[in-house]
């Protein structure tokens, strides 16, 4: 999904698991180029290529993205115009616990246990967004066992407004 120009009045949406996996031929997405593009309003392919321009030896450029690490994430963020504000991680905390203890509410990048998401935290609870969830309530199968590694604060993504 390449983002519409600000003249485009058309209504957006967040992409779907599904969406990237059309790009892909029906495959499912890698989690890191996913959270990218659902973050940055970007398509699969671009994300892929944010990623391959912040570093060039870890994606070799017009290949996938398969294993991605949290510092190229953050990166192609920004590259995409996309400020994602780290934050401090304290204990071993699961994603249930972290929003259980006062995550603040907003959108939040996350890696859990060797995976990356998009998390929007409300009152109430949270929803979960990633190479395979749209917007699932967090929830043990939601990954909501997984250990919080890293945390970023993100702006709410193109498309969920």
């Amino acid at each position: 999904m390449l983002p519409l120009p600000a003249n485009d009045l058309r209504p957006r949406r967040l992409p779907r698991p599904e969406d990237f996996a059309g790009e892909r031929g029906g495959y499912a997405p890698w989690c890191g180029p996913t959270a990218v593009a659902t973050a940055a309003g970007l398509d699969y392919a671009s994300a892929c290529a944010l990623l391959a321009r912040v570093a060039p030896d870890r994606y070799p450029p017009g290949r996938e993205v398969v294993t991605a690490w949290w510092r190229d994430l953050v990166g192609a963020l920004g590259l995409a115009g996309v400020t994602a504000e780290p934050q401090p991680v304290e204990g071993r905390k699961t994603l249930t616990r972290a929003v259980r203890d006062g995550l603040p509410e907003g959108w939040w990048l996350a890696r859990v246990t060797g995976h990356f998401c998009l998390v929007e935290v409300a009152r109430g609870g949270a929803r979960v967004f990633d190479n395979r969830l749209h917007g699932e309530a967090l929830s043990p199968r939601a990954h909501g066992r997984r250990r919080v590694t890293h945390l970023a604060r993100v702006p709410t993504p193109p498309g969920a407004e």
